[in-house]
């Protein structure tokens, strides 16, 4: 079916600008979910392949962490991982909304 991709920005940076994208397709009744992901997965892709970034100013969340590793590296996501640690022994802040 068809599909139509929007785009606004909606914060501006000296180092780049927060998109937001709305995704317009016919729903295949009983598979939407399974088709936002589809779609979410290519963009969040391109996005990575484009030198992109998944961060937000709303911070990553469930929806960006499949990225986390790849964007931020090893070494990034063992300094994350460190900081949490420090700063939330017990791991009660936000638990598993980062890390994958």
């Amino acid at each position: 079916g068809k599909s139509i991709v929007l785009t606004h920005i909606s914060h501006s940076y000296k180092t780049g600008a927060s998109l937001y994208f709305s995704y317009l397709f016919e729903r295949e009744e009983g598979n939407e979910i399974q088709q936002w992901g589809k779609i979410k997965r290519a963009a969040s892709d391109a996005i990575r392949d484009n030198g992109g970034t998944i961060s937000h100013h709303h911070g990553v969340g469930v929806d960006h962490r499949d990225w986390m590793t790849e964007e931020k590296g090893e070494l990034g996501m063992s300094v994350l991982r460190a900081t949490k640690t420090a700063l939330d022994p017990k791991g009660i802040m936000n638990p598993g909304k980062i890390f994958p």
